[in-house]
C-alpha cells in the first residue's frame, strides 16, 4: 500500500517547517506540496491531488474554510482536515459546512495529527476531543433556547449583521472574524435574502428596530 499523500498549507512558514519535517518523516505520509495562502493552496492542487489536505483557516487573501469549500466542489475525493488555533463553534460550523472531513486544534500532539490524517484517508471523519465537545456543549445550548427572536439567522450570519449596523466595512468585519472578504459578502448576502431587505440602508435599519445594535 502507498503512502499517504499530505498537501500542507498555513500562512506561518515556521508551521510549515515544523509540521512538514514531522510528517515527512513519519511511517507511511509523503509530504507532495506546501504552500502559505488558499491561492497557493489551490495552485498546489494543479500539480499534484493529494488524498489530504491540511488547512489553516486565518490566512490572507482567502480564508481556509473558503478554501476548503473550492476544493470540495473541484475535487471531492480530497480529504480536508482543518488545523487551527480558533476551537470556538462559530468557525467549527463554518468549516463543516464548507465539507471539512476534519478539524483539529493546532496544539495536537503529533502522534493524533498522524491518527487523524490516517482516519481521513481511511473515509472517516476526526475531530478532536475539544473540538466534538464543542459542538455538544453549543447543540446543548441551543436546545435549552426554545424560542429565537431571529431563528432564520445563524449565530456567524447575526455576529455579521451586528458588525456591519456598528459600522465595520466588509474588510474589516473580515479581519474581526478570520474570514475573508469574499465570505463575508456571501454571509451579507444571506443575511438579505433571509430578512427581505433589499439594501444595506434597510439592513442597518432592520438591526437598529430588532435591537442587533444599540444606539
Amino acid at each position: 500500500m502507498g503512502k499517504i499523500k499530505v498537501a500542507l498549507v498555513d500562512d506561518h512558514k515556521l508551521v510549515t517547517d515544523c509540521i512538514g519535517l514531522f510528517l515527512d518523516s513519519a511511517a507511511g505520509i509523503e509530504i507532495t506540496g506546501v504552500g502559505h495562502s488558499g491561492k497557493e493552496a489551490l495552485a498546489l492542487l494543479e500539480k499534484e491531488v493529494p488524498d489530504v489536505m491540511l488547512l489553516d483557516i486565518s490566512m490572507p487573501e482567502m480564508s481556509g474554510i473558503e478554501t476548503t469549500e473550492i476544493i470540495k466542489k473541484k475535487y471531492p475525493g480530497i480529504k480536508v482536515l482543518i488545523l487551527s488555533m480558533h476551537a470556538d463553534y462559530d468557525n467549527i460550523s463554518d468549516a463543516i459546512d464548507a465539507g471539512a472531513d476534519g478539524y483539529v486544534p493546532k496544539d495536537v500532539a503529533s502522534e493524533e495529527l498522524v491518527e487523524a490524517i490516517i482516519a481521513l484517508n481511511g473515509g472517516k471523519n476526526y475531530f478532536h476531543t475539544k473540538i466534538s465537545d464543542e459542538i455538544v456543549r453549543n447543540y446543548s445550548n441551543k436546545k435549552k433556547k426554545t424560542t429565537s427572536p431571529f431563528p432564520e439567522l445563524t449565530r456567524r450570519e447575526l455576529e455579521v449583521l451586528q458588525l456591519f449596523a456598528e459600522g465595520y466595512n466588509n474588510s474589516e468585519i473580515a479581519d474581526k472574524l478570520f474570514l475573508s472578504v469574499r465570505t463575508i459578502e456571501s454571509h451579507k448576502n444571506h443575511i438579505l435574502q433571509k430578512t427581505n431587505m433589499k439594501n444595506s440602508v434597510e439592513l442597518i435599519k432592520f438591526a437598529i428596530k430588532n435591537k442587533i445594535i444599540e444606539l
